[in-house]
């Protein structure tokens, strides 16, 4: 198994990482690469979850890419590729591909004693785990994607019993294991090998596991205006790693808001980089909005909102080195420009100082840390009891959120994200009321 990635695959590497260089012109290059390696990927033959594992690997980068920091930013941008739907339609059809029984496991085993076999048995098992791991992200994916832009899901089915027995991956120690001996141990010690097989009392989880769980039980779920939610049928453990915590919280956030009217209503008849022309459209918009903040739906959202932006605040001394703060993920500022503007809009329906922004007298991050430690009430109901106070002051928060966007020099779908708040917090939007 070689160490050196196929061209293809590196370069997709080299697509995402760019994101995170502190060089000026590096997401530019990023884009730019980003194309060609979509280009020489559209030549490809059909990939199947069967192909190379480097081609399964190289779709995935360049999905990611494609969804959150593509340089389009149009209305057809944010759905997913045919080539991404083609392969997890492949991956779904095909899981049987992926199971492996306890049994059969501990029959492939040799003795530890006998190195050169385990050896074999290990690599075999390295690239076997990474297609479920594949699958298992394209899942994470999916879910997250669908519910952070509410756009169907590519795997439209429910989770009924028995409908989606996804794999459970390895734990990270197990992972990231060098020494096959140490390998050989905890991979026969492993409790699950799917998702059916889970106990509903681990002990532990790690980001990977603790996420694909967070997005298993929010899946069943409908899109904001859809029936009511199905009852998860696995409830993740309290002690969520801290990143999962914040991806419950961008799930749930999403449950209850009516984001469309709610970024048309923001940006002044924009959505998704495309113009909102149709006046009727306008108008539906404003009056969703205008029904939704005076809602338990607008209240919970809220809640939600608060709970990451204040998550994401308090991790920014922790870990002041990294760009964004909630996992370094790239879909995370979209997460917080949304949560901000859920804040804004609870706010902006509930005081009658409209026309001028409330004064600022500290930096906006001061402002923010006030707004966000005011809103930390333990449960969603209890935010009406500071909302009369507090619910308004959303000014320094919104500037905290663009200096954010802007220290990132993001593009695509975050291309007018520092407009919206800058017109936002200045009170220079030409949006009078809902």
């Amino acid at each position: 198994m070689s160490a050196i990635p196929q061209p293809l695959l590196a370069a997709s590497m080299v697509v995402i990482g760019a994101q995170y260089s502190p060089r000026p012109d590096a997401k530019q290059y990023s884009a730019t690469l980003h194309a060609g390696c979509t280009r020489l990927m559209s030549d490809r033959d059909s990939i199947t979850c069967r192909s190379s594992v480097s081609d399964l690997q190289t779709v995935f980068h360049l999905e990611i890419f494609n969804l959150f920091r593509a340089r389009s930013a149009q209305l057809e941008s944010i759905q997913s590729t045919h080539q991404f739907r083609a392969l997890y339609a492949d991956f779904i059809a095909n899981q049987d591909f992926l199971r492996v029984k306890r049994a059969s496991l501990h029959q492939t085993l040799p003795p530890p004693n006998i190195s050169s076999q385990l050896q074999a048995v290990y690599r075999g098992w390295v690239e076997h785990e990474t297609r479920r791991r594949i699958l298992v992200a394209m899942f994470v994916v999916d879910t997250q994607h669908s519910a952070l832009f509410q756009r169907q899901r590519c795997y439209g089915g429910t989770l009924a019993e028995d409908s989606l027995d996804l794999p459970f991956p390895t734990s990270a120690e197990t992972w990231d294991c060098s020494d096959i001996f140490t390998w050989h141990n905890l991979i026969t010690s492993q409790e699950a090998f799917s998702l059916n097989e889970l106990s509903p009392n681990l002990p532990s989880l790690d980001a990977f596991q603790s996420t694909l769980l967070t997005c298993y039980q929010f899946h069943g779920f409908p899109l904001s205006g859809d029936p009511k939610p199905h009852t998860p049928i696995y409830q993740p453990p309290k002690s969520l790693h801290q990143h999962t915590i914040c991806t419950h919280h961008a799930l749930a956030l999403s449950t209850h808001t009516p984001l469309h009217p709610l970024l048309i209503g923001a940006s002044e008849s924009w959505l998704f980089g495309t113009k909102i022309t149709d006046e009727t459209t306008w108008e539906q918009s404003k009056a969703t909005l205008r029904e939704w903040v005076a809602s338990e739906n607008a209240t919970k959202a809220t809640w939600h909102a608060t709970q990451l932006l204040r998550l994401t605040f308090q991790s920014r001394s922790d870990f002041p080195q990294r760009e964004t703060v909630t996992g370094g993920y790239l879909h995370d500022l979209w997460c917080l420009y949304v949560a901000a503007l859920v804040c804004w809009a609870y706010g902006y329906g509930r005081t009658n100082a409209k026309a001028q922004p409330e004064s600022v007298t500290d930096t906006a991050e001061v402002a923010a840390a006030e707004y966000l430690t005011a809103m930390a009430v333990p449960d969603w109901k209890d935010i009406r009891n500071v909302a009369g106070i507090w619910a308004g002051h959303t000014r320094g928060l919104l500037e905290w959120v663009r200096s954010m966007i802007g220290d990132v020099g993001m593009g695509g779908l975050l291309n007018g994200a520092e407009d919206v708040l800058f017109r936002l917090a200045e009170g220079e939007s030409k949006l009078v009321e809902f």
